[in-house]
């Protein structure tokens, strides 16, 4: 297998660089309040800066019908990412990722939406209580999701736990914001460095038990 690593909450081209040289395959720009938001004329700005084979994910909360278009009109990113409780009406057509915050009825969350979509394993991300806080995700209750999505993993992840995540979960994808920072917003290059090279290694480990 070979993990999808999305780093997200940049604010510098610098730290975009430094994600890109480390091999990330997205970029996930914020749109949302938080300390790491973007004006959408800044992320447009930044995601100039993202090549062809690197995407760029919006990451946007929780945002009205008309935000939503605006971004994608302007932007044109690969993907919106939006909290499960605010998707759009399908029929738009946006390439949308639910982002669902943990919870005791996480798994009930989770499954509501998979029974409702049209896809077989539909994408899905599974954060931490507080999204953007570092605080880990439940990997039990995410667990019980593994088999019915394409499952990305983000809430606590840094370089000294991926490992151990994508062990017991095996999900389609990883996503960190905080685990690779040294000021929100502001990523560390070494950091990037050693979370991207710690799913690889868990990646050769998992190739080797097969």
């Amino acid at each position: 297998m070979k993990a999808h690593i999305k780093i997200c909450g940049f604010t510098t081209v610098d730290g975009v660089r430094a994600a890109i040289d480390a091999g990330v395959d997205s970029v996930g720009l914020v749109l949302d309040p938080s300390p790491r938001q973007l004006t959408l004329d800044a992320a447009i700005d930044l995601a100039a800066h993202i090549p062809e084979h690197v995407q760029t994910i919006a990451v946007c909360g929780r945002p009205t019908p008309d935000h939503v278009q605006e971004i994608w009109t302007r932007m044109q990113p690969d993907w919106i990412q939006l909290m499960a409780d605010a998707l759009p009406d399908p029929s738009l057509g946006f390439p949308i990722i639910p982002a669902f915050e943990d919870g005791d009825d996480l798994v009930h969350r989770v499954k509501s939406y998979v029974d409702a979509s049209d896809q077989a394993q539909p994408l899905v991300l599974a954060d931490g209580p507080k999204p953007g806080s570092g605080i880990v995700a439940d990997w039990g209750r995410v667990e019980a999701i593994c088999s019915t999505t394409r499952l990305m993993i983000a809430g606590g992840l840094n370089a000294h736990n991926v490992g151990e995540a994508i062990a017991r979960l095996r999900p389609w994808g990883v996503d960190v914001s905080s685990g690779v920072e040294q000021a929100p917003g502001i990523k560390s290059p070494e950091k990037i460095r050693d979370f991207v090279a710690a799913v690889r290694h868990a990646e050769r480990l998992l190739e080797k038990e097969q």
